[in-house]
């Protein structure tokens, strides 16, 4: 899983970027960093499906240990959104630990993603003003990742709307799927008569 940064976030995570090129086999993330009522906030956002994670009042300690809070939120997230029995639940989770892994943090960003995530910080400014406070626990930020996240969307090119929310468990349930061992392909062997 590659996160590239913009130029506020990677200050603020300069401990853990390391020089990659785009390794288009990992899931690419795109983060950014805002201040909402005097609290720094990042905003995460997929390339494909443009599903966002935000978390809210980040302090230097979490910076420091944020690859790993990522990977938590996301399969926590994964799981809820895909809304499986327990079983598919926790071969779901398996699943997004072993995708998010290593978690490589570059310097980098995309105009497309970055106007989105714009998009999401003027959500978040929007609702802590009107809230007095920010999402701070993660359930919080999640309830409001589920309204962001169902926000339709674009992208340069395609002509229809997409939603975030829709496209990422899709994505997840097929690679579920697509993981699942087969017993079908077996061609029975019958002897000649």
């Amino acid at each position: 899983m590659q996160i590239h940064v913009s130029k506020a976030l990677a200050t603020d995570l300069k401990p853990l970027l390391v020089e990659a090129p785009t390794d288009l086999r990992q899931m690419q993330w795109y983060g950014h960093r805002v201040q909402v009522l005097r609290r720094k906030c990042v905003i995460l956002m997929e390339l494909q499906s443009r599903y966002a994670m935000v978390f809210a009042g980040l302090t230097k300690p979490d910076f420091l240990r944020f690859p790993e809070l990522v990977r938590d939120r996301l399969w926590r997230e994964m799981v809820s959104i895909c809304a499986l029995d327990d079983a598919e639940s926790q071969r779901l989770a398996a699943l997004v630990d072993v995708v998010s892994q290593p978690v490589q943090i570059v310097a980098g960003s995309d105009r497309s993603v970055q106007a989105h995530m714009n998009e999401v910080a003027w959500h978040l400014e929007w609702m802590a003003a009107d809230f007095g406070s920010l999402p701070l626990d993660g359930g919080d930020a999640f309830a409001f990742g589920l309204r962001v996240n169902q926000t339709p969307r674009s992208r340069k090119g395609q002509k229809e709307y997409f939603w975030p929310l829709k496209v990422m468990s899709e994505f997840w349930r097929g690679m579920l799927e697509h993981a699942r061992p087969r017993t079908d392909n077996v061609v029975p062997f019958r002897r000649p008569r």
